[in-house]
C-alpha cells in the first residue's frame, strides 16, 4: 500500500511539472532580453519573456544567477515613450505574471498592437517586440 501512495504522488509531481511546463510552451509570443550573449545560439538570455493574447497574460522569467533581474515595459503600439505598465522580477529562476484579470492597465485594448521592451535590469541592455493582440 505504501508503494502505491508513492507512485501515486510521483505521478501527481509530474503531472505539475508537466503542466508548468506546458504554460510557456503554450505561449502566443516568447521573448528574451536584449543582453549581449542574446542573439547567439545556444547561450542562455538573462530573461525569458511569454505574451498570452488570451487574458493578456504577460509573464517573466528571470534566467541568472548574476545580481541582475529582468524588467518588461509594455506600450500600446510601439515600444516607445511612457509604457502603460511596467514590472521587474529578480533572482534565477523566479517568475512574474501581469494579466488582464487584475484589471486596471493590464487590461489591453483588443485588434490592437502591444509593444514590449523587455530589458536586463538595471543595465538596460533590452529588445523590442511587437504583437497584434487579436485574441
Amino acid at each position: 500500500m505504501r508503494l502505491g501512495r508513492i507512485a501515486g504522488v510521483t505521478a501527481a509531481s509530474a503531472a505539475m511539472v508537466l503542466a508548468v511546463a506546458n504554460s510557456a510552451v503554450a505561449a502566443d509570443h516568447t521573448m528574451h532580453t536584449g543582453d549581449a550573449w542574446g542573439d547567439v545560439p545556444g547561450v542562455d538570455w538573462s530573461g525569458t519573456g511569454f505574451f498570452n493574447e488570451y487574458g493578456d497574460v504577460v509573464t517573466i522569467k528571470d534566467n541568472d544567477a548574476d545580481g541582475r533581474g529582468v524588467t518588461m515595459n509594455v506600450y500600446i503600439g510601439s515600444p516607445s515613450g511612457n509604457p502603460r505598465y511596467s514590472f521587474t522580477v529578480g533572482g534565477e529562476g523566479n517568475t512574474a505574471t501581469r494579466k488582464a484579470s487584475m484589471g486596471g492597465s493590464f487590461d489591453l485594448p483588443e485588434n490592437t498592437r502591444i509593444g514590449f521592451k523587455f530589458c536586463r535590469a538595471p543595465d538596460g541592455e533590452c529588445k523590442d517586440y511587437t504583437f497584434l493582440n487579436d485574441h
